[in-house]
């Protein structure tokens, strides 16, 4: 249940005995809708002996305004017909939301909303979607004022124009992938770390993008074990500093750095907060296939240009984003996916894309815990070298290649997600170098 003292609203589950209540909402709506010549259901559809067929009355809750029945939503986790892609349980979507004539602006209807927001985070989804009328420029504009953002719209049964709304439960990704990163810790423990950027792509060894370190104050974004921290000490870093969301990454990193004889000031975040780190003081910012993990690129990039000083280097490397749209099938590769995807999803062990570990040299990979499941985001190129732009900085070099060696050597088919087969036909990474203005 929700209260909203100041408005004096409360939202309970629907009962029963309450569907008389639910269908007068749903017809004082429509009537009123109608009026205000803004049609959007017909009164037969929203007669509980219509709408029966798809839900149950638990599935509605009820918003009571002084005590008087105000407004209505149904909240269901699964929805084949307008989601037919999203899995049950893996989202929360809102179908109905009405409120009485006699309960417009008063509050009611953003009570709904925040209620509906609240209950995705404590169910602890990942997104919550919806649907609307893509001709309804208000009602579109009140999702979009609590964070749902278009994804795409499409014509259903011929004249239906349709949007599509997401909100991203931002704090449910990053709880859900720190508690799987604490469990698959020590299987990363030194994978993917300087010299190498990433997955049969060249290594700082070929690319010298980075500055003399001697005396250089060094952030490392994603941190993991520390091992790349302990390269730039190797190379004359004066200070070392890193961030990582899980906790058992940051106690590997800190017994290995010790036990290396560096000393470390290491954070335990998540790189879309400052958990205290100084302002414009650190000459080189880095992360080491580890940005892409962020739920919000933006922030991200704003954080590390407030971190650089003017004129200092941020360098970070992840998967291609061409990577998760290609896939290889009989002795071939098949364009497959969408490079505009930009959905999170989530994966377990022997599911879709990034379920492997990442950087070896050698092309064996090996896939993490099952039952482990992450998050993650597709992003284009431009969404990297834009938010780079709008943080201060300007792109230096990008660097889409695979490493010599794989180039020169056979590679037999395979559809593995990282193959030296499909890196001889296009980058698996990505390099980009950046310069704070």
């Amino acid at each position: 249940m929700l209260t909203d003292t100041s408005n004096n609203i409360k939202i309970t589950r629907a009962t029963e005995s309450e569907i008389p209540v639910i269908e007068a909402i749903l017809l004082d709506a429509v009537g009123w809708l109608n009026e205000a010549g803004q049609p959007l259901w017909a009164a037969s559809v929203v007669k509980w002996d219509a709408i029966s067929t798809f839900y149950q009355p638990s599935d509605f809750y009820i918003a009571y305004k002084d005590g008087i029945p105000s407004g209505c939503m149904a909240i269901v986790d699964y929805d084949p017909f307008f989601w037919p892609n999203v899995k049950k349980g893996e989202s929360l979507f809102i179908h109905k939301l009405a409120v009485m004539k006699s309960a417009r602006k008063t509050g009611v209807a953003d009570a709904l909303m925040e209620f509906f927001i609240n209950k995705g985070t404590e169910t602890g989804v990942k997104t919550l979607r919806l649907d609307a009328p893509a001709f309804r420029s208000k009602l579109l504009a009140f999702y979009e004022r609590h964070g749902f953002k278009c994804v795409g719209t499409k014509t259903l049964k011929g004249e239906r124009h349709t949007a599509f709304y997401i909100l991203t439960l931002s704090n449910n990704i990053l709880a859900q992938n720190k508690s799987s990163w604490n469990a698959i810790a020590d299987s990363f423990f030194g994978v993917t770390a300087l010299p190498l950027y990433g997955c049969l792509c060249p290594t700082e060894d070929d690319l010298h993008l980075f500055p003399n370190l001697s005396g250089r104050r060094i952030l490392d974004i994603g941190c993991g074990s520390g091992h790349s921290l302990k390269w730039c000490a190797d190379n004359g870093a004066g200070e070392l500093w890193g961030l990582d969301m899980s906790d058992a990454q940051i106690k590997n990193a800190g017994d290995f750095l010790n036990e290396s004889g560096c000393a470390p000031k290491l954070f335990c975040s998540p790189m879309e907060r400052n958990p205290g780190l100084p302002l414009n003081y650190f000459d080189v910012v880095y992360s080491v296939y580890a940005i892409g993990w962020t739920v919000d690129l933006q922030e991200t990039f704003n954080l590390i240009s407030s971190y650089l000083k003017p004129g200092g280097v941020f360098i970070f490397s992840w998967d291609h984003p061409f990577l998760h749209c290609v896939d290889a099938a009989d002795e071939k590769l098949i364009f497959s996916g969408s490079y505009y995807e930009a959905e999170p999803f989530t994966f377990c062990k022997g599911e879709n894309r990034q379920n492997v570990r990442r950087g070896k040299k050698d092309g064996s990979y090996t896939v993490p815990e099952e039952g482990v499941p992450m998050t993650l985001y597709n992003r284009r190129l431009c969404d990297y070298i834009n938010a780079l732009s709008s943080a201060g900085f300007a792109a230096e070099r990008v660097v889409e290649e695979t490493d010599k060696d794989t180039l020169e050597r056979e590679a037999e088919f395979s559809s593995a997600y990282y193959a030296p087969f499909k890196a001889k036909h296009f980058p698996m990474s990505i390099v980009i170098k950046a310069r704070k203005l």
